[in-house]
């Protein structure tokens, strides 16, 4: 029985070491990757609008310890706002702007500023979350 103990705990102690990063790091980098994939989803906009929203309230609850985590957290956050401010502008002009030029006009710039911002944006958090 002793003979089988050691390798046992041998293993139990591996087990325990393996995985032992910041979860809070790991959060980040799962909820960024869920963001990214809820607005490639293709899902209607209520639903991205939805699901983005979500994706924002856990961001903001992930608690990650290195420099470039929380840089990539904070830039995800305002990276999805802007995506959720694009998205808004998406719905006001296809729900709220039938035959009406000037505001369809307005809400279609502001869908195309809000949605190359949070580009920008997204991209910089994929690149902080590599280093």
């Amino acid at each position: 029985m002793p003979g089988r103990l050691v390798p046992l705990c041998i293993c139990l102690a591996l087990v325990t070491g393996c995985g032992s990063g910041n979860p809070g790091n790991a959060s980040v980098e799962r909820d960024v990757e869920r963001g990214l994939a809820e607005i490639q989803s293709g899902h209607d906009r209520k639903t991205v609008q939805a699901k983005l929203t979500a994706v924002i309230a856990r961001l903001r609850s992930d608690k990650p310890d290195s420099d470039s985590k929380r840089r990539a957290k904070a830039l995800a956050i305002a990276g999805f706002e802007a995506k959720l401010t694009s998205v808004r502008a998406e719905r006001e002009f296809y729900e709220n702007d039938s035959g009406q030029v000037k505001e369809a006009t307005i809400d279609a710039a502001r869908a195309d500023t809000f949605r190359k911002r949070a580009e920008e944006l997204l991209r910089a958090a994929k690149r902080a979350l590599e280093d």
